[in-house]
């Protein structure tokens, strides 16, 4: 089935790479429409962001058209990260593959499980950026808190989905929104907190969530769209205080060797 797909986000990272990272390794055409902060905000004085146009009165939105049985291509509009990942799931599952649908139901609650425990984690640590300070100490100790429960619970759920399914895709292996998640939130713990790489490396306590993370970024239309549209340079959120520069500069100044929690 073919789909006419275009996601509509801000020009931030956020809670729209996810997607991102699906649509640009799956090799499907798609459009991608950024919308200024300073435009949401007109429009949002101005009362243009309508259901039909912005579910929840919020981004990032998938439009996606295709044809419904006979009938006329229709076009659907699709908000919320989670949903929108589950959409695509499915759409984008090639031949020959095992859906998720179709995977015993513990294994699919686990699945979720990661993918909404990696979406909550940038949420949660985007929800305390709201001073110049809040990557430096005290509350680096609090976010450290919310990173490390993130990694040990994701870790132990990685392995136990590991005696059912291929948690860190091959290279000929589709994405999967729950990899696609997964791989956002600790590129995100990585910049926050560089120390953490050495728990994610090899020999570390973090070693799946490391060895998904590095087979996400390093696959060939991720790596190449990532420079050419250069990803790493974009904001991560709204505040002047999530972008990629102020993240660098804050773990230059206090980042050190984090402890198990």
């Amino acid at each position: 089935m073919d789909h006419d797909l275009r996601l509509v986000y801000f020009p931030l990272r956020g809670r729209g790479e996810p997607i991102l990272l699906l649509l640009v390794d799956s090799g499907v055409p798609f459009d991608l429409e950024e919308i200024p902060l300073v435009t949401w905000k007109q429009w949002k004085k101005t009362r243009q962001i309508t259901n039909d146009k912005f579910p929840y009165s919020a981004l990032p939105v998938l439009h996606a058209s295709h044809r419904v049985m006979a009938n006329e291509p229709k076009t659907f509009v699709f908000a919320e990260t989670s949903a929108v990942l589950t959409y695509l799931d499915e759409i984008l599952d090639p031949t020959g593959t095992t859906p998720e649908r179709e995977l015993p139901l513990e294994v699919r609650v686990r699945i979720q499980m990661v993918k909404e425990a990696s979406l909550f984690a940038v949420v949660r640590i985007f929800g305390m950026a709201r001073s110049s300070e809040w990557l430096a100490p005290p509350q680096r100790t609090t976010i450290w808190g919310i990173v490390n429960r993130y990694l040990r619970d994701t870790e132990n759920t990685l392995s136990e989905l590991e005696k059912s399914i291929r948690v860190v895709p091959l290279q000929t292996d589709r994405l999967t929104g729950m990899t696609a998640a997964a791989a956002t939130t600790i590129t995100l713990v990585a910049q926050v907190f560089p120390s953490t790489r050495e728990m994610l490396g090899n020999d570390g306590e973090y070693k799946r969530c490391g060895k998904l993370w590095t087979a996400v970024l390093e696959r060939p239309r991720i790596a190449a769209y990532w420079e050419e549209n250069k990803i790493e340079a974009k904001p991560w959120s709204i505040t002047e205080y999530g972008t990629a520069e102020w993240i660098a500069r804050a773990a230059a100044s206090f980042d050190r060797p984090q402890p198990k929690l």
